[in-house]
């Protein structure tokens, strides 16, 4: 089952590899942004979506560890008051 798992992975990372590589050559158009500091910077569309794209997993992944730290946080919290809970339970007759 694991060896289907890292095939189809493989398959998959080539199929959207070969996407990618078809999509920047048919979109090789230079598109100039200016960032209203420095000069501005012409680069291809490709390019351009490209780094968006990474932009925006980077803060996908970023988000995703501070909610989980967040998680965490509270999941700790609950497990002490759970276990003062517990404590003073065992104490009453």
């Amino acid at each position: 089952m694991k060896t289907l798992k890292v095939g189809l992975s493989v398959v998959l990372f080539v199929v959207v590899l070969a996407y990618a590589l078809a999509f920047a050559a048919q979109n090789s158009l230079l598109v100039e942004l200016n960032f209203l500091f420095g000069n501005p910077v012409a680069l291809p569309v490709s390019l351009w979506l490209g780094a968006v794209l990474l932009l925006g997993v980077v803060a996908g992944l970023i988000s995703g560890i501070m909610i989980n730290a967040r998680q965490k946080l509270q999941m700790r919290q609950l497990r002490k008051e759970l276990a003062n809970t517990q404590q003073r339970l065992n104490k009453l007759p």
